[in-house]
């Protein structure tokens, strides 16, 4: 059946239709019987979708409920979130305080070096004495000898290249040599001014803010560090570590240089000795993997300590294997 039914013909008025009607009253007979079933059908289809539309309605006003709903609880969120960085912030400015006075206390715990100068004997036989024996005074200390008493002066780093993987390297440069030449760096000013001096343009621009009137204003060099941290550093680099561990081979490389490369990434890790053993087994050479089949480890503290021993005697005398 059509969409709707369709009557025999179109008269133009009444008499035509009088006419067809009497020719052929069966078929309009017909007709009219699909109408008047279509019409019930189309009765019952409206209240269907009259019930449909309804229910469509309850479900949009329950769904704009949620979304309300939804805002109300982001906009919740993201004042918890500001008030969280508000603290945060506030702790940070706190700590850096703490940093602060922490280092004025130990600088103030140092001990003073006591004058060089020697003294001068009231006694005047003593005098007589050291003038007879040395023949003439002690010269004073001069800036040069003072200079000579201050530690022996490393070389500087290498700049900062600005990369995640050049933080590890400048961070444990930078602090080694502040440690070791802290007396030729005793204010913290000067410990920012030298770490500045070994960054590039890039990287410089992160500390640029925090710098007034030529001076950086942040509490000390570690501070800075912190930041190109933040900005350079891998957030998530144990998982990191551990995805390298997986992958890591010794293949055509000295164990010695494949090792170091291991370590690393085994610090970074946080994995213990004992969950290190299978990267390692899985890491090395084949060749290597099969003499340490064949020469069972010594007993000793950890599987990556008796592998060791092991590895050590037999790669001598094999260099590159």
């Amino acid at each position: 059946m059509p969409a709707h039914p369709i009557p025999p013909t179109l008269p133009r008025d009444r008499a035509e239709f009088e006419a067809h009607y009497a020719k052929d009253p069966d078929q309009w007979f017909q007709y009219l019987s699909d109408a008047y079933t279509w019409m019930e059908e189309q009765e019952a289809n409206q209240t269907t979708v009259d019930r449909k539309l309804v229910e469509l309605q309850v479900q949009v006003e329950a769904l704009q409920g949620e979304l309300q709903l939804s805002q109300a609880r982001g906009a919740e969120a993201t004042s918890q979130k500001n008030w969280i960085v508000e603290r945060l912030d506030a702790k940070e400015k706190e700590l850096a305080v703490v940093r602060l006075e922490l280092y004025k206390a130990q600088t103030a715990a140092f001990p003073t070096v006591a004058s060089l100068t020697p003294t001068i004997n009231p006694d005047p036989v003593a005098k007589d004495r050291v003038a007879e024996t040395v023949g003439a005074p002690l010269s004073p200390v001069t800036r040069s000898t003072a200079s000579a008493q201050l530690s022996e002066r490393i070389p500087d780093p290498d700049k900062f290249k600005a990369t995640r993987a050049d933080l590890r390297r400048f961070h444990n440069a930078i602090t080694e040599k502040l440690t070791v030449n802290r007396d030729r760096y005793p204010t913290a000013v000067s410990r920012m001014a030298y770490v500045n001096s070994r960054l590039n343009d890039e990287s410089y621009k992160l500390i640029q803010p925090y710098i007034r009137h030529g001076t950086c204003r942040l509490p000390d060099y570690y501070d800075i560090l912190d930041i190109l941290h933040k900005a350079y550093g891998d957030p998530n680099e144990a998982r990191t570590a551990r995805r390298k561990l997986d992958t890591i081979r010794q293949r055509d490389r000295d164990f010695a240089t494949f090792y170091a490369e291991f370590q690393c990434l085994s610090l970074d890790s946080g994995l213990d000795d004992n969950a290190l053993a299978p990267f390692l087994e899985k890491a090395i050479s084949g060749e290597l993997y099969d003499m340490l089949l064949t020469n069972p480890p010594s007993v000793s503290n950890s599987q990556v300590t008796r592998k060791m021993e092991v590895v050590t005697y037999l790669t001598v005398g094999f260099p590159t294997l």
